[in-house]
């Protein structure tokens, strides 16, 4: 479902910026495809080639001209060190999915990043945003708590073949 607002290019945060990923960002694609974690817990695939990864740049910015979906790097002192993002299903709550290089973790990046993407989205008259997180996925839960999302749901979905259990999280205006 597209979304009914063109997409920010960039939104500003306390200390970190969010743009929009561009062809230049093909690297940190490689680089988080690389990383042991990275598709254990999103859909990120495994060991992206240099064209792999152009491509998803590729398939991003269409689906951001499009409304149908918007990634961003999260972006310090000049330097990429993950993904935010926002999606939307059909009759839900548009949905933030994230990332972070190993080294930028537990600097509250993550935490930060989702609530400027949520902070937009009910600036923008959507009532309530969605987080999913993998069962087991300890570090994204606390990012979600962390934003103020609370678990309303579990249910079996799949992560790369693989049946697993997917955790529900909702936050609603007003709620940060």
């Amino acid at each position: 479902m597209a979304f009914p607002i063109p997409f920010p290019e960039e939104i500003g945060g306390e200390y970190l910026q969010l743009r929009c990923l561009t062809e230049e960002d093909w690297q940190l694609e490689f680089d988080l495809s690389r990383v042991a974690d990275v598709p254990q817990w999103t859909f990120y695939p495994p060991n992206l080639e240099e064209l792999g990864a152009r491509s998803r740049i590729v398939r991003t910015q269409e689906r951001h001209r499009s409304r149908l979906a918007a990634r961003y790097a999260i972006v310090i002192d000049g330097s990429a060190m993950g993904t935010v993002g926002m999606g939307w299903r059909d009759g839900g709550e548009p949905e933030i999915f994230y990332v972070l290089k190993p080294d930028a973790r537990g600097r509250g990046m993550a935490t930060q990043s989702v609530r400027l993407l949520a902070t937009w989205l009910f600036d923008n008259g959507f009532p309530a945003v969605a987080l999913e997180t993998v069962a087991g996925n300890t570090a994204s839960e606390k990012v979600a708590e962390r934003a103020g999302f609370l678990q309303v749901d579990s249910y079996w979905g799949s992560q790369g073949g693989t049946s697993v259990q997917v955790n529900r999280w909702l936050l609603y205006q007003g709620a940060m």
